[in-house]
């Protein structure tokens, strides 16, 4: 017992070590170029030229606008961007992927080119060449083409193919590639003005107090106290507010109020008429305004806000999109006629570009970033607070001759939604083993019908969890946590992939219940076909590699040596804790079913090999997943597993039968290393195998014949 609290003292404290110093060198070093090759050089080594082969020169870079323009002698011929000056949509990787996109004059595409990605199947599984493959289907497709992967359908939408088990890479490049192009051609071409956005009617007024308009909806209020927003950074003071005063204690931390300001019947209203028309003429066509006011001890506005200026503490998304808002600089110069703004802590109105492709009569997100300083090795920690603002239909009317732009969904629910039937089958089988372990008492009374059930489960796991559904859980998803944590949690970036955020939050529930086994023991295919490859082992009789209990303990620390050194790899360099990450052999036995090059095979093979002499090897000794879950599974809460006062002394059966080597020779569980495969419960309940069992049903026999032979002998002594 003293041993392993002190392994786990000594791994938590190596662990908590590789973290820190790796953050510690990011805060103090000095800022890294961390663009790739591609990058730094797509200029100067003219690969531009293939994405513009007729064209004679590049032009300086628009700084106001992010882009190249491209010439034929004097004509233009279009524009060069980088994806990642527009958006970020993050890959499975959760990272975005970077790309050269050629738009010609015409809004058509030119050529896209690759610079920089961290896409684990195209860097170490399928190779580069499928996504290269991939971006050049969309030479000669237009920005305003609403292109979709997948087979090709009837209708308006244009169609590129898809890359087999790369699904969610494709479509977060797909969205890059749309929603980047869409934002430079609004910005530098004609005729990619927004369609079909709302237009404010002008002939609808009705007077109103600043009360009936919040009790109406078309102001809207977000209030927050102090407690909540402590509550939020886990009762941790936020970062500038000090101890709490007379006022914190009377006064929320903040009560904001927003509205649209477009619409008469909010802006006359709020601002009078004077400023009203003061404000639509500064607008101009097509651009909105959305006015912010607020009281309490913090602001919506910080204390480096330039004027004229985008806020840092406010967001504003739509459709899932962020959409800039700038400050107007309305009231800063100007008197106030406005009966309200001058009675508000602070009070701005921001401007909404019409590129932007704002309608103010579809639903939109307003979101307020409040920031924590989180001592030496954190700069800050965000947290977002958002509420949501929509206005009546009567306010706005649709030009009926503009084109209408198809409604995008965000990048995961498109997938989602074209993998509807894989999550309806996940969830169903996730439903099943958790009945399996509710009753794992009742049906290991019957082992024939259990050992069914474990071995169908198992085909299911690896065929389809594993090669079919792409649903092999890696450490290079625990690469993605950590990053995230440095970057800010999205919970997009998990849901990019349906199957692996299902399992993901079955299995981080699971460790808290009944610790790592879960998984490993039912929902790993790799472990799956480690588990085959014993019973094969079986089946020709190959003979075990003994090892004994104190050896066993000793190799199963170099799981968590590997994790380990990944963790900190992945904050120095996520690259090189993607090399090294191959230790893992999922993605070649598992992703790419073993269509490899032949280093990789070899690799995958000689595990499956070894686990025919040795139970599940990989698992027990080297795999940097299972030691993760194993730390998180430290604080799972019960101990489902039956044992009897006679486990471990004198009798040793479930030690020997546990072929995964977690049962001590005291007959304790070690729930780190078990994988809960129920084995131990099919002879605990098993009077013909356990041998408490066995002597207690002898000595009931016994019980019962004495009791024959005493009936038996009374009536000759009566008689």
């Amino acid at each position: 017992m003293l041993l392993g609290r002190a392994l786990k003292t000594t791994l938590t404290i190596a662990l908590l070590l590789t973290l820190a110093l790796p953050l510690a060198g990011r805060l103090y070093a000095a800022p890294a170029d961390n663009r790739s090759p591609a990058e730094r050089n797509w200029q100067g080594a003219e690969s531009w030229r293939d994405i513009f082969p007729t064209a004679s020169h590049l032009g300086e870079k628009d700084a106001s606008l992010g882009v190249w323009p491209v010439f034929r002698g004097a004509a233009p011929l279009g524009y060069l961007f980088e994806s990642s000056d527009f958006v970020a949509i993050p890959g499975f990787s959760g990272e975005p992927v970077n790309l050269l996109v050629g738009l010609d004059v015409r809004g058509r595409f030119s050529g896209v080119k690759l610079l920089k990605h961290h896409e684990p199947i195209f860097l170490h599984g399928l190779g580069e060449a499928p996504l290269l493959e991939f971006i050049r289907q969309y030479a000669g497709l237009s920005a305003t083409d609403n292109i979709k992967v997948g087979r090709q359908r009837a209708g308006a939408n244009a169609y590129i193919d898809g890359i087999t088990k790369a699904t969610a890479s494709v479509v977060a490049i797909n969205e890059t590639i749309l929603l980047s192009a869409l934002k430079v051609a609004r910005e530098t071409l004609e005729g990619f003005e927004p369609h079909s956005v709302a237009q404010v009617r002008t002939d609808i007024f009705s007077p109103m107090s600043w009360d009936e308009m919040i009790a109406e909806g078309y102001i809207r209020r977000l209030t927050l106290s102090r407690a909540q927003v402590a509550e939020a950074f886990d009762d941790t003071p936020v970062a500038g507010l000090g101890p709490a005063s007379a006022r914190a204690r009377t006064e929320p931390f903040i009560d904001l109020y927003y509205t649209y300001l477009n619409v008469p019947t909010v802006g006359l209203n709020l601002l009078g008429a004077e400023d009203y028309q003061r404000m639509l003429e500064e607008l101009g066509p097509g651009t909105h305004a959305v006015a912010v006011l607020s009281n309490g001890l913090a602001s919506f506005i910080d204390e480096d806000f330039v004027p004229g200026s985008v806020p840092d503490r406010l967001v504003v998304k739509q459709q899932d999109l962020p959409i800039e808002i700038r400050d107007m600089n309305f009231y800063d110069y100007d008197e106030v006629h406005s009966p309200y703004f001058g009675g508000f802590d602070s009070s701005k109105i921001f401007r909404i570009k019409a590129q932007s492709d704002f309608d103010p009569a579809a639903p939109w997100q307003l979101s307020l970033i409040v920031s924590r300083s989180k001592g030496r090795l954190f700069e800050t920690v965000n947290q977002r607070f958002s509420s949501g603002y929509h206005l009546p239909d009567k306010f706005f009317f649709y030009d009926e001759h503009a084109e209408a732009t198809p409604e995008r969904d965000a990048p995961w629910l498109v997938i989602w939604k074209n993998r509807l039937w894989e999550v309806a089958i996940l969830l169903t089988s996730l439903a099943m083993l958790t009945a399996i372990f509710v009753f794992q008492h009742r049906i290991t009374r019957y082992p024939k019908l259990f050992h069914r059930l474990r071995w169908g489960f198992l085909w299911f796991t690896l065929v389809f969890i594993g090669w079919y559904a792409q649903g092999q859980l890696s450490v290079v998803n625990i690469f993605t946590i950590f990053q995230a944590m440095l970057g800010g949690f999205r919970l997009s970036d998990y849901l990019i992939d349906p199957i692996l955020f299902i399992l993901w939050l079955y299995v981080f529930v699971s460790l808290f219940v009944l610790g790592r086994g879960l998984y490993c023991g039912w929902l790993c295919p790799f472990g799956a076909l480690q588990e085959m490859a014993a019973w094969l082992a079986k089946k020709l009789r190959i003979p075990q590699l003994k090892i004994t209990f104190r050896t066993h303990t000793r190799l199963w620390r170099a799981k968590y040596v590997v994790l380990i050194l990944l963790l900190g790899t992945s904050l120095y360099s996520l690259t090189a804790a993607e090399i090294l990450s191959e230790v893992e052999p999922f993605k070649t036995a598992i992703t790419l079913v073993f269509i490899r090059s032949w280093p990789f095979v070899l690799y995958a093979v000689a595990l499956l090999v070894l686990s025919l002499f040795v139970h599940k090897a990989y698992c027990r000794y080297l795999c940097p997943l299972g030691a993760g879950l194993a730390m998180l599974g430290w604080l799972h809460r019960f101990e489902w597993l039956q044992r009897r006062a006679e486990c471990g002394s004198p009798c040793q059966l479930c030690k020997h039968k546990c072929e995964i080597g977690a049962i001590t020779p005291a007959g304790k569980i070690d729930y780190n290393e078990c994988i809960q495969c129920l084995e131990c419960i099919v002879y605990y309940h098993n009077d013909d195998l356990c041998p408490p069992l066995i002597n207690a049903k002898k000595q009931r026999r016994r019980q019962v014949g004495d009791m024959q032979r005493i009936t038996a002998i009374e009536p000759f002594e009566n008689g």
